[in-house]
């Protein structure tokens, strides 16, 4: 009778410990499911409608006009697009002067565009910007794709088509975005008027943006690599970006700068990411079909992830008549103030208009 008590029990042991077993993996199961729902919610909702504090804000502004390779052309608005938008984002944009770094052509020796000037600033970032700050890269010059990589010229790169040389002298964008996620910045914002004409000097022959090129500047938020980002492009895919030869300047970082100092400001005298997006969607190309004609378009366009484009202020009109505001408005709040910021903008879902998530 024990003896068979005892096997009684011995076969029904594997089946409790099954029975067991499912249930901590279901418990587990549903813990796991919870969290990746809520980290799925949180990811979704937690858009930035504001640039970090102004003395987190650095940016790394490049122009390359001049080629020591001669087979690729020589730009004549690069420098000057790298040194107006370099003083637009400290007057207007809220950088502090001593955190933007200008590499040019007609700057001296230690500030040309070279790959090793270009990648050691971008190192050197890694020391100073902080994790919750803002870096903003531009660039502006000459932009290729092989291989179905995306490169950026330096000035002293060699053109190829072959992939290891372009990898050794010009600048491969996954490398450039490699640096970013090792730096660890949670808000990235990169200009990009770098698809002017084909490098090799052929003059007429366009050289357009293409998908594979745009891809190489979009970053992996599901997987954090930063918080939010958005990429401005001269033009859109499957075209070309012109120079604006009475302004030494390429069209779009002309319009860029133009409404960074007001030419996009709202009412309030803000401009918008939003804002400013559509203020180039709407003025490059028509001032490149002005003076260049039928047949020449250009339209800038956006990746934004992460950001409320519409609430998130690039710069003011009057920084300092916005900073006297600010100063106001803190040292003397309502008496009747709520819980509720009303300088805040409360919006239901249906009413969001922002373009975060979308191009």
């Amino acid at each position: 009778m024990n003896h068979r008590f005892r096997l009684v029990v011995a076969a029904k042991w594997p089946v409790t410990v099954s029975v067991l077993l499912l249930i901590l993996i279901g418990q587990i199961s549903t813990q796991v499911r919870s969290q990746q729902d809520r980290g799925v919610r949180l990811a979704a909702s937690e858009s930035i409608k504001a640039l970090p504090a102004q003395g987190k804000r650095y940016a790394l502004v490049i122009g390359v006009d001049r080629y020591a390779d001669t087979q690729i052309t020589t730009l004549g608005g690069a420098s000057n697009d790298a040194r107006t938008l370099a003083s637009a984002l400290t007057q207007y944009a809220g950088f502090p002067s001593e955190q933007v770094t200008l590499l040019a052509s007609d700057q001296p020796v230690e500030r040309q565009p070279t790959r090793g000037n270009i990648l050691r600033r971008l190192s050197n970032l890694s020391a100073v910007i902080p994790p919750d700050g803002l870096l903003l890269i531009s660039f502006a010059g000459h932009g290729i794709e092989r291989g179905g990589q995306a490169f950026l010229l330096p000035s002293d790169s060699q053109v190829s088509n072959d992939v290891d040389l372009l990898e050794q002298t010009a600048i491969n964008v996954s490398q450039i975005r490699e640096r970013i996620k090792k730096i660890g910045v949670k808000q990235v914002v990169m200009i990009i008027d770098a698809c002017r004409n084909d490098p090799v000097g052929r003059a007429n022959a366009d050289n357009p943006l293409t998908p594979a090129y745009t891809r190489a500047f979009n970053f992996d938020l599901r997987n954090r690599e930063v918080q939010a980002f958005a990429t401005l492009y001269a033009t859109e895919v499957g075209h070309r970006a012109y120079e604006y030869k009475e302004k030494k300047q390429g069209y779009f970082t002309w319009v860029l700068v133009e409404g960074l100092k007001g030419g996009a400001a709202n009412e309030k005298g803000e401009v918008t990411l939003a804002g400013l997006v559509k203020y180039l969607q709407e003025r490059v190309p028509k001032r490149v079909l002005q003076d260049l004609g039928p047949g020449k378009d250009q339209k800038p366009f956006a990746v934004v992830e992460g950001y409320r484009a519409d609430d998130l202020v690039i710069s003011v009109r009057d920084p300092k008549a916005a900073a006297q505001q600010t100063n106001l408005a803190d040292a003397s709040p309502p008496a009747n103030s709520s819980t509720t910021d009303p300088a805040v903008e409360v919006k239901s879902r249906d009413a969001d208009t922002s373009l975060a998530g979308t191009t």
